[in-house]
């Protein structure tokens, strides 16, 4: 979908879905508290200290044992009829696995006998043949089975299973996984008889399917839309840690930045649950016509999730579509910068799990892959490199050497120095970090610290008592009306003294009668406006005491409805103000 109408992120993620994909890309709605970087030995040379890397990923099964380095595939849809000339473009860019399906009720039409030599079983083969493998997923829905929705009984189950052996007959070793539905935590999935426990009915076809093929490929459950912690906490608890070999995820965002906190908060509701299993993000990409931005995505989030422990990653998709012309590697034949991308990562990844580097400043990216390659990106600053090359997101030599939200990729050393950035805090790169604070203010003017909320879709800072209010790393909505709002709190409290420049983008569409907004610093008022379409900040400038805060207040205007929004707000060293662009 392309992101034009700026609406309630959460009513799009229950509404703007559809079969084949179900992607919701307006927001990422994300997680928590940063991960914590446990010290290990590789060094790079910093101003703000020296920098060492994570010996563990948050997110990742823990274990001993160094982890394989995670696969990126691609998604293809010669089930829905692609040419079968399409696969010379998925190995050209060195794709390893293709994520595809063979729809049960199109297969088997008659019970018990199997139609596995389509047009599209048979360019799947073919990628087996060339050495690819395949990540397939199964909705477990046939007519010929408990009235045509998701199968309950256990003569369904049984029907299903049987249908996935035929698959793993067909496909041998080349089926690297089965993805048991397709983004269930949207309308539309999980459909049973009324009464019937859907969480239950679920794990217990799992356990069909486990019963069946156990062994001969990885059974993957969950496949949510985006990370959807909250919902799988459901399936957690009805049992199905026990019974799967992976949870699927597509973690849909506009930015990278705050993917690994998502990451981490996934990890630890497995824990609770107690066992963890390999994540697979078996759909993600970002839909922008922004070619440069979207190769740069890519390199940022397949490195955050490599870090972070994810087993395999689907860029969605090979090739530009009807309704997602902006997603792909390729328009048409022709590769775009995503495509430059993806081959950078295949050879970044092949060195190994890549190490968040801790260089002190949470607006600074770091991940070093093996001995000598390091992908870095963050607010802006200087950079200096000894020996070596530098290259941008697709692998071309970079234009401009200095840190900046797109990524770099500097190769052959690890002597590297970064400058001191001129930015202080940003409620993107530094959401969820310990810059920022997050609250809901009611009319009393009392304000109540928001922890992380695990949703549906996603997890955000609020409370399940103050919705719609929400925080994001990319936007926000407050709650309630003049009469009671439910104000959103964003608080930075400086450790030192310091005057400071601020600045801001807001955008949201004409829903509504506005989102009234208010920035303060030290309880002064700096300004305040109601953002109704657009909003660029005027410069402002404060000078904060050591403890004291800034804040942006959001609230709901007059009335309910229609206030969800885009935003960012940056804060920068006295002179350095400048306009800030809002997130696409």
């Amino acid at each position: 979908m392309v992101r034009r109408a700026l609406i309630d992120p959460l009513r799009q993620a229950a509404s703007q879905v559809r079969p084949t994909l179900r992607i919701v890309v307006l927001v990422a709605l994300l997680a928590a508290c940063g991960p914590a970087h446990l010290r290990h030995t590789a060094e790079v040379t910093s101003p703000i200290g020296t920098a060492r890397a994570a010996s563990s990923a948050p997110g990742s099964t823990a274990s001993s044992a160094p982890q394989p380095p995670m696969v990126l595939g691609v998604q293809t849809h010669f089930s829905q009829g692609w040419s079968p000339s399409t696969l010379a473009l998925a190995r050209q860019v060195g794709a390893p696995m293709l994520r595809d399906s063979l729809p049960w009720a199109e297969a088997e039409k008659v019970r018990g006998s199997y139609t596995l030599n389509t047009p599209a079983a048979q360019a799947l083969a073919s990628a087996c043949s060339g050495g690819q493998r395949l990540l397939l997923t199964a909705v477990p829905s046939n007519p010929l089975y408990d009235g045509g929705g998701w199968v309950s009984s256990a003569a369904g189950n049984a029907a299903f299973a049987s249908y996935l052996a035929a698959l793993a007959d067909r496909f041998g070793s080349c089926l690297a996984a089965i993805e048991v539905g397709n983004e269930i935590n949207g309308p539309g999935t999980l459909v049973y008889p009324a009464g019937v426990d859907r969480a239950a009915a679920y794990v217990a076809t799992l356990k069909a399917v486990r019963a069946r093929i156990g062994g001969r490929a990885a059974i993957l459950g969950g496949s949510t839309n985006m990370i959807g912690t909250g919902f799988l906490r459901t399936l957690f608890s009805a049992g199905m840690l026990a019974t799967v070999d992976g949870i699927a995820v597509h973690p849909y965002r506009a930015r990278a930045e705050g993917l690994d906190i998502e990451l981490a908060q996934l990890g630890a509701a497995m824990d609770a649950a107690g066992k963890r299993v390999p994540i697979w993000a078996s759909e993600f990409s970002i839909d922008s016509r922004n070619q440069p931005l979207a190769a740069g995505e890519l390199v940022k989030q397949a490195t955050m999730l490599a870090a972070a422990g994810a087993a395999q990653a689907s860029w969605y998709a090979l090739i530009d579509q009807r309704w997602y012309p902006n997603m792909g590697l390729h328009a048409g034949s022709t590769a775009k910068a995503q495509a430059g991308a993806f081959r950078l990562m295949q050879r970044l990844l092949a060195r190994g799990r890549p190490q968040r580097l801790d260089l002190g400043d949470p607006l600074l990216f770091a991940y070093r892959f093996g001995s000598d390659t390091t992908v870095v990106w963050g607010a802006p600053r200087s950079l200096r490199v000894e020996g070596g090359q530098i290259s941008d997101a697709t692998g071309m030599p970079a234009t401009i050497a200095q840190v900046g939200e797109s990524p770099l990729v500097i190769t052959g050393t690890t002597a590297i120095r970064f400058g001191t950035s001129t930015w202080i805090a940003d409620t993107l790169m530094g959401w969820g970090t310990v810059q920022w604070r997050y609250a809901a203010r009611l009319k009393a003017e009392t304000s109540y610290r928001l922890p992380l909320f695990d949703d549906q879709f996603t997890s955000y800072f609020g409370d399940r008592w103050y919705r719609p209010l929400r925080i994001n790393n990319t936007s926000a909505a407050p709650g309630g009306t003049a009469a009671a709002p439910i104000r959103a709190v964003w608080r930075y409290a400086t450790p030192v003294a310091r005057t400071i420049d601020v600045g801001g983008c807001f955008a949201k569409s004409v829903v509504g009668d506005g989102v009234d907004l208010t920035v303060t610093a030290g309880n002064r008022v700096l300004w305040r406006g109601v953002l109704t379409r657009q909003l660029q900040l005027p410069p402002l400038s404060a000078s904060l005491a050591a403890g004291e805060a800034l804040e942006l207040v959001a609230g709901p205007n007059q009335t309910a409805g229609g206030d969800a929004f885009f935003m960012r707000l940056v804060l920068f060293q006295r002179g350095a103000g400048e306009p800030v662009t809002c997130p696409e």
